[in-house]
């Protein structure tokens, strides 16, 4: 009998708690059902994507929670930031550490696997985009080493993530002919300096770079040098992105006819200025693009050719040498010295490094994105990036304090801190929202004490999956050697 009251009793107090938590949640108002607030997910999950962001960009998107859950709209947006960031972390494990404070689920337990599926279907990929745009424009410092010729250095370049072999995403993506997995496309800018991805655009890998690249030209800005690689230049993108008010720095394809361009000046530091123009092929190329059979010639435009060898030498004296052409809109030999330019085109690397972070470290090798559709897969890489930029910002802070260069800080060094600092830190008081420390000092303080990169070692490796089997990295020394131009002496245009 005394054994039933005991139980009675418990179960009395049992009911009495879930009441309370229950009362404290109506209280709490709105952030007791799931609104993010510093109180239930604590002080660094903020750090992924402010509050203020998201909330923003789901009434940019137009998305409106149906009725009040734990999986609002909100904590599903940081749900899905949070899987980017614990890559081989299940959902339920991350779910768990996003909502635990939330006082219903100390009642009803935490939202499962199914239900967070569910809850991301009810976020378009369009809130995604908006966190990631609105969050990538709040840019961290720089330093000098991100300038050159005080300008802002930056890159354009696509790469590809491969999706989840479902028939919807087959039919939503372009499977390449020898590949085993449907693949999205992303195009991006990035800073050069810091690996900021500072714009992007995303579709199906069936969707060219250069198509996505025309989408993204409008996202250059004055004060900017951007670099690109041979395969983005064409007469009209070159017209419509020097037009943004950027300055531009591409390489073209090597050959005497390969670039629509007449020789007009040969330039005291080897470098020479050109006029282009648009080839036959361009302008027909551009009329079906359009559609517009009467479009005419673009008009002649002054741009600035330099041609420059690279000699590269290990320590047992092996020497390659390849041949590069870039053109450029600084104009000025005497400002912006041939060999410098040529020097500075080795910044554009700084856009496959940001990839590889990317897709490696971040991403992990080996594994394809959660979502099992195309709407799932568009916000699963707006959050990957999203996440990225945190990373890159708690880098950037690091270098900032210490006073080095960001490149120093360790990304992958990061990026294990920040899961074992979200995984462990309980988060401040329920009460009073005291933090002891503050997290987000600590995180920073145990970045800081990490060992730094050897950033300034000049080193090559193989790049394809055959060299990769017989070669290895290696240092080398470089030598840049301005050339004659390879061009038409005479009015001749090149037929491209």
């Amino acid at each position: 009998m005394a054994d039933s009251a005991m139980v009675s009793a418990g179960a009395v107090r049992q009911a009495a708690d879930q009441l309370e938590v229950l009362r404290a949640a109506v209280i709490a108002g709105p952030a007791g059902f799931g609104v993010l607030d510093e109180r239930l997910t604590g002080g660094l999950w903020p750090m992924l994507a402010d509050a203020a962001i998201v909330e923003r960009a789901r009434v940019a998107a137009g998305h409106v929670d149906a009725r009040q859950r734990v999986l609002t709209g909100a904590v599903t947006v940081m749900i899905v930031l949070g899987l980017c960031l614990f890559r081989r972390e299940s959902t339920a494990v991350v779910t768990a550490r996003v909502t635990s404070r939330i006082p219903r689920t100390r009642v009803e337990g935490t939202p499962s696997a199914a239900a967070v599926s569910k809850a991301r279907g009810r976020v378009p990929s369009a809130v995604m985009r908006q966190v990631f745009t609105a969050a990538a424009r709040l840019t961290p410092a720089v330093g000098a080493e991100s300038y050159a010729f005080g300008l802002l250095v930056t890159a354009i370049d696509g790469t590809v993530f491969d999706l989840a072999d479902t028939a919807e995403m087959r039919a939503g993506f372009t499977t390449p002919s020898k590949g085993r997995f449907p693949q999205a496309r992303m195009v991006a800018v990035v800073a050069c300096g810091t690996r900021w991805v500072i714009a992007a655009r995303i579709g199906s890998s069936g969707v060219s770079e250069q198509v996505l690249a025309d989408d993204l030209i409008g996202e250059l800005r004055p004060g900017t040098v951007n670099l690109a690689d041979r395969g983005f230049f064409s007469m009209d993108r070159w017209v419509r992105a020097s037009g943004t008010g950027a300055q531009l720095l591409w390489r073209v394809k090597n050959g005497a006819r390969s670039l629509p361009a007449r020789l007009v000046e040969v330039l005291p530091d080897g470098s020479v200025l050109v006029e282009l123009v648009e080839s036959d092929a361009m302008l027909s190329r551009r009329r079906k693009t359009s559609g517009d059979r009467s479009l005419t010639r673009l008009p002649p435009v002054l741009a600035r050719l330099v041609e420059f060898t690279v000699t590269s030498r290990d320590r047992s004296g092996r020497t390659t040498i390849s041949r590069y052409r870039v053109l450029t809109t600084l104009l000025n030999h005497t400002r912006y010295p041939a060999p410098k330019i040529a020097a500075l085109y080795a910044e554009r690397w700084q856009i496959e490094l940001t990839y590889g972070r990317l897709k490696t470290t971040l991403r992990e090798p080996g594994t394809r994105l959660r979502g099992q559709t195309p709407e799932l897969a568009y916000q699963e890489l707006w959050a990957l990036l999203t996440v990225y930029n945190a990373l890159v910002r708690l880098a950037v802070t690091t270098a900032v304090d210490l006073n080095i260069d960001p490149d120093a800080v360790s990304f992958a060094a990061v990026l294990a801190l920040t899961r074992a600092h979200l995984a462990t830190n309980p988060g401040p008081c329920v009460n009073c929202g005291h933090h002891d420390p503050d997290p987000a000092t600590t995180l920073i303080t145990a970045i800081a004490a990490q060992p730094f990169n050897r950033h300034t070692r000049t080193r090559t490796g193989p790049r394809t999956t055959t060299q990769r089997k017989t070669e290895r990295t290696r240092d080398v020394t470089y030598e840049i050697t301005i050339s004659p131009a390879d061009l038409p002496k005479h009015s001749k245009t090149a037929k491209v």
